[in-house]
């Protein structure tokens, strides 16, 4: 029995690759063209599509629209603090709301790369002697992002045709309006300091894991706390002993690469969070081994991740004083956060 389950598992995790690989063709092949420093934002396109695939091809074309938006709005509103705050303050509504249809998955991986982009900034590009200003930057991303949804769909349509769920559980209204205030409350004022105080770090990654360990109910959200910081910790630990272990930048930027691979592999399997966050923390790290000292952004990234953990892990013990596991709806006792866990 245990052969035939984990023969089983590795032909999973086979096919999956399958699916992986050719996604990151256009990253790849992006790298090698004047486009290069916007790669990153055909994965902000490519991910979401290919999640929303899972479910049904037309949220996967729905995700499109939105990545292209979000992205644009992004590389706009850098630089601006109050403008930042209210394009988060914007994303947290669509992420909190579009748990009604049980979507937010979906839309979490739309807003993370412009929770990025609204403090680290926006690559700077040029062709030849012509360097876009901000609008033609942020035209350039945007489309970047569509390229990598439209991607996407047909590695889907080719390759994913018969690996639908359907629609997704919805999540109950009391729920999604604790959500939908939670990440408004978290989200808002965190970017509008960070902006202010903090722009062009990577404190972006406080918002993003407010976005990914902030979910629906109390249990869920402890959960992903404990997974995201054990992960990041651990992927942080890899990526320092590889920086350590050589100085080599294409080398490490080689291990970061299958790194990524690896982490889309173990999130589509529906592995433990911990294990996708640890090969993306390292991933993320090695990554920039081109622009940044290893080192440094190992650090950043740790820090910031168990600030933006905290900021969760507060709210959401605050809720539970606050508003119990209970909450009457309808004349009746309905589920809040973290009663249907249990």
């Amino acid at each position: 029995m245990g052969e035939l389950r984990g023969s089983a598992t590795m032909k999973q995790v086979g096919l999956t690759l399958l699916v992986v690989l050719p996604l990151f063709v256009p990253d790849g092949v992006i790298e090698f063209t004047p486009l290069g420093p916007a790669a990153a934002f055909v994965i902000a396109g490519t991910l979401p599509a290919v999640i929303a695939w899972m479910f049904s091809p037309r949220y996967a074309v729905a995700t499109i629209p939105l990545a292209a938006l979000l992205n644009f709005l992004a590389v706009l509103v850098f630089g601006h603090p109050i403008a930042t705050a209210l394009l988060m303050f914007t994303i947290a509504v669509l992420v909190g709301l579009s748990a009604v249809k049980g979507l937010h998955p979906v839309a979490i991986f739309l807003a993370l790369q412009p929770a990025i982009t609204v403090i680290y900034g926006y690559p700077s590009m040029s062709f030849g002697q012509i360097t876009p200003g901000v609008v033609g930057h942020a035209l350039i991303c945007a489309g970047v992002a569509i390229g990598g949804g439209l991607w996407a769909l047909l590695v889907g349509a080719i390759l994913l045709r018969e690996e639908r769920s359907g629609a997704p559980d919805p999540v109950p209204a009391p729920v999604v309006a604790f959500y939908t205030g939670a990440l408004v409350i978290l989200l808002t004022p965190t970017a509008l300091i960070a902006a202010t105080w903090f722009a062009g770090t990577t404190a972006g990654w406080v918002l993003v894991s407010i976005l990914v360990a902030a979910r629906p109910s109390y249990d869920e959200s402890r959960l992903m706390i404990v997974e995201r910081g054990a992960g990041t910790v651990v992927g942080g630990l890899l990526a320092g002993v590889l920086a350590l272990a050589t100085d080599n930048v294409d080398v490490l930027v080689v291990i970061g690469t299958v790194a990524m691979v690896v982490a889309a592999v173990v999130y589509l399997v529906h592995a433990r969070y911990a294990y996708f966050a640890t090969f993306l923390t390292a991933a993320i790290v090695l990554l920039n081994a081109e622009q940044t000292d290893v080192l440094t952004t190992d650090v950043d990234r740790v820090v910031y991740t168990i600030a933006g953990l905290a900021l969760v892990a507060a709210v959401v013990a605050l809720a539970e004083m606050a508003l119990g596991r209970y909450t009457p709806a309808s004349g009746a006792a309905s589920t809040v956060p973290g009663d249907g866990d249990r």
